[in-house]
């Protein structure tokens, strides 16, 4: 598939995504990925589709491309959740009925359409991050820009973000998940790591996760459910990875 988002700092990270990817950037230096791709200093290169992201047309650029950023997370434009859901919507022209279809529409699949009224300050952290994600995403941007804010999301919240990022990426949607948790890398098709402001690994989610030495060696864990893996492979209990609980039990009952 043609490449969709390229991203170069200098010589020392560059990579490109294609649409339905989610890809995980874990290490040292997220902050200063986020940095550069936010601020898109005259040493960085970002393109997205055909377009250079470049102060002339920053604004095109940032259409395209939408962030939940941690530092945000108790920052809020409207005195209610629909406000603020709504916020985006209203600054892109959207007509009445359109933003309260989508509204509507999007609340249900979040599980938040019983809090529009709700003062978004009286949220719980977890509806808090999923309000900020589906502000985020009720605008369709190509490319959505995650920054430790999952981590924020109890079990159960966790697991429909998932799978609602499941969607969007199957609908040619761009994830860049930005974290510091190893689990939540399982959910990537793919995982960058970057470490001291350069690129240390790039790969496929279970290639990367193989370099076991390179990931104690840069100071990364593996993923319980990994270990687990390997223990049982090393036991000749299973021959190949199962990345997710219900298809290991599945086949260790076969």
């Amino acid at each position: 598939m043609k490449d969709y988002f390229k991203y170069r700092y200098t010589t020392d990270i560059e990579f490109n995504l294609s649409l339905k990817t989610h890809v995980a950037i874990i290490g040292n230096s997220g902050d200063f990925f986020l940095d550069t791709l936010i601020n898109n200093n005259d040493k960085c290169n970002i393109f997205i589709g055909d377009k250079e992201y470049t102060p002339d047309n920053k604004f095109y650029i940032r259409k395209l491309m939408s962030f939940v950023l941690y530092k945000h997370l108790n920052i809020f434009v409207g005195e209610t959740v629909r406000d603020e859901i709504v916020f985006g919507l209203e600054s892109l022209a959207f007509t009445k009925n359109e933003i309260n279809e989508r509204v509507n529409s999007f609340s249900r699949r979040f599980k938040l359409d019983n809090l529009l009224e709700k003062d978004p300050n009286s949220l719980g952290s977890s509806d808090k991050v999923k309000m900020k994600i589906l502000s985020s995403l009720i605008i369709k941007p190509n490319v959505l820009v995650l920054d430790n804010v999952l981590c924020e999301l109890d079990y159960v919240d966790k697991l429909l973000i998932f799978d609602i990022l499941k969607e969007y990426t199957d609908n040619e949607g761009v994830v860049i998940n930005i974290t510091n948790d190893m689990e939540e890398t399982l959910e990537a098709n793919r995982i960058i790591i970057i470490h001291d402001n350069k690129l240390a690994c790039d790969g496929k989610t279970i290639s990367v996760l193989n370099e076991e030495k390179l990931l104690k060696r840069l100071g990364l864990g593996m993923p319980f459910i990994v270990e687990l893996n390997k223990y049982l492979m090393d036991y000749g209990i299973i021959n190949k990875y199962y990345l997710t609980n219900e298809k290991l039990v599945g086949a260790l009952w076969k």
